[in-house]
């Protein structure tokens, strides 16, 4: 193992300039596939965290009992749609608006609890049946009004799925810049050396002992730079984590109800660009030996 990476790093000081670019290139191409990973996944965190409020709230009119209301309750916690429900008394809404309005005496003076609807808040499974629900929730008996954020979760959840598509679509495409950068150094490499090859070849050298300093330095390539991109990674995951801006985690929207630790997500995303680094490396090398090595 010392052999070989003595062997890389030899080969790296003869090609300081090249060496030093192409490792800077992959260095900012892993970065910035870290940055929109964690941006798709921190969209998709905060749209599920947003799912999980209190989206719809129905008041009622005085006149409709209690009892009423808590039977409707009993029957929305049926429905598939629906994820949680929960009753706001009139005394829990006065509570509600005097802690809302704290600073504000004078208006807290002229309020009481027999002036405040009761109501129900419900949250949905899913923020594109909330359209759906509360024309539902307004055709029933005893309703006074339905109220959601329906400009801020649609607006949201556009920005979200938006987010998700162009954040795969970039990612795709600087891991495609990654390759196209080891396979051009290593081109240049074996451009440059093509008389010193041909010498080798022509002395008994064997094609793996050719090829064998190639595909080490597209791997030395990947290594480093993706490891710098992971050392960056984990520190701002850290960071994160300290803030305690995700009180339950990191979510995934394609795993519903699963959250992870944003200190152990970064670990994973770290794990994944050294690995993900170590492998571009070595197949932009290969295919510039492929392509290119004719010796």
């Amino acid at each position: 193992m010392t052999n070989i990476w003595a062997s890389m790093l030899s080969q790296v000081k003869k090609e300081k300039l090249m060496s030093v670019s192409s490792i800077v290139v992959m260095t900012v191409t892993f970065l910035l596939l870290s940055i929109f990973i964690n941006v798709v996944v921190f969209s998709q965190t905060a749209l599920k965290y947003l799912e999980e409020q209190a989206q719809i709230t129905i008041f009622f009119k005085d006149i409709c009992p209690t009892d009423s209301i808590l039977a409707l309750k009993g029957t929305l916690e049926k429905n598939t749609k629906v994820m949680e429900v929960k009753y706001v008394s009139k005394e829990d809404a006065l509570r509600i608006f005097k802690e809302m309005n704290k600073d504000e005496p004078i208006l807290l003076e002229s309020i009481s609890a027999s002036i405040l609807p009761a109501s129900l808040e419900v949250k949905a499974k899913n923020i594109a049946d909330l359209k759906n629900l509360s024309e539902e929730f307004k055709k029933l008996d005893g309703v006074e009004e339905v109220r959601f954020y329906e400009d801020v979760v649609g607006r949201f959840a556009v920005f979200s799925q938006t987010v998700y598509i162009i954040g795969f679509i970039l990612v795709a495409l600087f891991l495609g810049i990654s390759y196209s950068v080891v396979m051009s150094s290593i081109r240049t490499m074996i451009v440059s050396k093509g008389p010193e090859l041909e010498v080798m070849k022509l002395v008994g050298a064997s094609d793996e002992y050719v090829k064998k300093p190639f595909l080490q330095q597209g791997l030395f390539f990947g290594f480093v730079s993706s490891t710098i991109a992971a050392t960056v990674t984990l520190v701002s995951g850290a960071a994160i984590d300290k803030l305690s801006i995700f009180s339950k985690g990191i979510s995934f929207g394609f795993i519903p109800g699963f959250f992870v630790n944003p200190t152990i997500f970064s670990i994973i995303l770290s794990l994944l660009l050294i690995l993900s680094g170590c492998v571009l490396g070595y197949a932009g090398s290969v295919t510039a030996i492929k392509k290119y090595l004719r010796y």
